[in-house]
């Protein structure tokens, strides 16, 4: 597609012969007021980081676990239905209760391994880098299967 757009037109420089403008010199915009304030962008920033985090969140994985859960529990005799779904939410209810403390474990694990640039670590992404070839191609994302 293609735009018909006018170069833009350079400004006219005063000649040596022209008289002085007699317009007062332009003064810049003041800046624009912020456009939230800081409760509303602290809102706005908590939003954002919790929805970030409930995607890393298999949420429907989640929820055929507490489908499976409820399904086993009726196959044990004098247990309801509606006992079984009670139970399934409670044992579910009890990990999230946990999450917090183990989610924080794994995390500083994580970042325990976290190496700065050892020879074995430096030698190992020169191999990756080789591995690629010369196009310098990657793999794509993996998709839960």
């Amino acid at each position: 597609m293609t735009t018909h757009a006018m170069p833009p037109t350079p400004a006219a420089s005063p000649s040596p012969a022209a008289p002085a403008s007699s317009e007062a010199p332009t003064v810049p915009a003041a800046p624009a007021a912020p456009l939230l304030d800081t409760d509303q962008a602290s809102d706005l920033l908590d939003l954002v980081v919790y929805e970030q985090v409930l995607g890393c969140i298999d949420l429907d994985e989640l929820y055929h676990l507490e489908q499976s859960l409820a399904l086993s529990a009726t196959g044990v005799p004098g247990i309801s239905h509606q006992r079984s779904t009670e139970l399934a939410k409670t044992m579910l209810d009890r990990a999230f209760r946990r999450l917090p403390d183990d989610i924080r474990t794994y995390l500083r694990a994580v970042e325990a391994l976290a190496c700065n640039g050892c020879e074995l670590c430096e030698q190992e992404a020169r191999e990756v880098h080789a591995s690629r070839g010369p196009t310098g191609s990657r793999r794509g994302p993996r998709l839960k299967t």
